[in-house]
């Protein structure tokens, strides 16, 4: 389905934002930082037009909740859709066990 709704960051998924970004700078220089902040930028501003284009399990605690998961490269974008919005709630490492760390389960 393509419809156009707002995509909005909540707090928590900018801070997780922000500490990637930080790190890849801090680690491996302002142009990979900037590569990084590039592909996942634009992979979540495609939420505007295409909502549901992350995976929802209805089998899992996530999908339990409504949310769905977007992985760009080796991250994921957790969110779900309210409305006529699309509200990220975490930016998480795609290899580590996110759903602990979303759920408060670590």
């Amino acid at each position: 389905r393509s419809c156009s709704v707002k995509v909005e960051w909540l707090s928590e998924a900018r801070n997780e934002f922000r500490e990637f970004l930080q790190y890849y700078r801090t680690e491996v220089g302002a142009p990979y930082a900037r590569k990084f902040a590039d592909r996942i930028l634009s992979s979540t501003e495609q939420l505007a037009q295409f909502p549901e284009m992350g995976v929802l399990k209805y089998d899992t605690l996530m999908g339990k909740y409504g949310f769905r998961a977007l992985f760009i490269d080796k991250y994921v974008c957790v969110y779900k859709i309210e409305g006529d919005t699309v509200r990220i709630y975490h930016l998480a490492d795609a290899r580590k066990n996110y759903i602990y760390h979303i759920f408060g389960m670590e």
